[in-house]
């Protein structure tokens, strides 16, 4: 009932044959990339209001395998999608067409390093819109690719705000810098605690007795595009107007000190308070989360995911039916410590700690519990393992 991932390898030789295919290209020429996915054990919705959150690199995600081009213009095609591209450097998105991550790369790098070369290029990725970060993922991957092209030398942190004004500045997509980190700063065998209002990073390595557990990843068949529709704008809008609420100078809820919000919160309108209530109640859950991990209570971190979900799904108001059943269907599965549902909950996927021995168990359970409950979507759903640490 477990399924894998395709690997590094498979994904490469997938797309290597679309773009040999699609493009007139020299095959000793190419070049690729690959950038993982990530989980959010802890700390979600609270990285665009400056918290601290926890991720993790996993064993899948997006490979991109390209050529350099003598000339300013991305060709550009998929194995996820069936139409290729070629687009100008500093072409306008297309705000409706799968290339628009490329299209905004492009604009965000040349408007820091003038570029004079583009390439011919086919993205892979797994699971895509899941709740895993494959916009980050292959957001990066062009901003690598394009930098590489044009002999520019580009660092993690450099990487992490041109993304960030990727998604923010041509996307319109306003959310935090918790995907990209976790992807260019994590490790194996470790969970990447990143502090977003500082920019700081650092690991927290696995104690050697979590060889035991590993994560599930379960796919609810129903993909989300954060990009599309204005939940998630409209969630982010309202955390900025609690912070201004609880204190006129805040941007954000991080600018406010905690003592202010105890103080405030029930006069608040209740909309507003309810944010309020999950970003201070999800920062203090990642630092007792950081405690747990380090002294190996897998069973207290496991808790602190299921209360992550909750308050996900009652204070910041996020979360549709079927995931939020699947959140249940998973905490409760054999072997599962918690669970919490990735990204917005409005589809993608709920992530899972489990007893490694267990898995596949818990893997049956699930499936046969939300097949029951959701069969037509059932069709589309699958369970995945992820080792702990990233396999290379």
């Amino acid at each position: 009932m477990l399924q894998s991932f395709p690997s590094v390898n498979e994904q490469v030789a997938a797309a290597t044959a679309v773009l040999l295919h699609t493009f007139a290209v020299d095959a000793s020429e190419i070049r690729q990339i690959f950038m993982p996915y990530r989980i959010c054990p802890l700390g979600a919705h609270v990285d665009h209001q400056g918290g601290h959150v926890l991720g993790r690199i996993i064993n899948t995600g997006t490979v991109l395998v390209y050529v350099p081009l003598e000339e300013a213009e991305i060709h550009l095609a998929s194995t996820n999608f069936p139409d290729a591209i070629k687009f100008a450097i500093g072409e306008a998105v297309e705000p409706a067409h799968w290339a628009r991550y490329a299209q905004g790369a492009a604009l965000a790098l040349n408007e820091e390093y003038p570029l004079q070369k583009g390439f011919a290029g086919v993205s892979s990725g797994t699971l895509i819109g899941a709740g895993l970060s494959s916009s980050a993922a292959v957001g990066l991957a062009y901003l690598q690719a394009l930098a590489d092209v044009n002999d520019i030398f580009l660092s993690d942190t450099e990487m992490v705000e041109l993304d960030y004004q990727l998604e923010h500045a041509h996307l319109g997509l306003k959310n935090g810098i918790l995907d990209q980190s976790s992807i260019l700063f994590g490790q194996k065998n470790a969970l990447v605690h990143i502090d977003t209002r500082f920019r700081h990073m650092h690991l927290i390595p696995d104690p050697p007795q979590t060889n035991g557990v590993a994560w599930l990843i379960v796919h609810s068949g129903v993909n989300r595009e954060l990009t599309k529709g204005g939940g998630y704008n409209r969630n982010v809008v309202e955390c900025r107007e609690a912070a201004m609420w609880l204190s006129p100078e805040a941007v954000v809820l991080s600018d406010v000190p905690q003592e202010i919000y105890f103080q405030r919160a029930n006069e608040m309108p209740d909309n507003l308070r309810h944010r309020a209530n999950h970003y201070f109640g999800e920062v203090a859950r990642v630092a007792d989360g950081i405690k747990a991990w380090e002294e190996n209570d897998i069973s207290r971190f496991g808790q602190l995911m299921n209360s992550s979900c909750a308050s996900s799904i009652y204070e910041y108001g996020s979360g549709q039916d079927e995931i939020i059943a699947l959140h249940q269907i998973v905490s409760q599965a054999t072997g599962v410590y918690g669970s919490r549902f990735s990204g917005a909950g409005h589809g993608g996927v709920v992530i899972g700690l489990v007893e490694q021995a267990h898995a596949e168990t818990a893997a049956q359970e699930i499936m046969q519990a939300y097949r029951e409950l959701f069969p037509a979507l059932a069709e589309n759903a699958g369970v995945f393992l992820v080792e702990n640490g990233f396999p290379t």
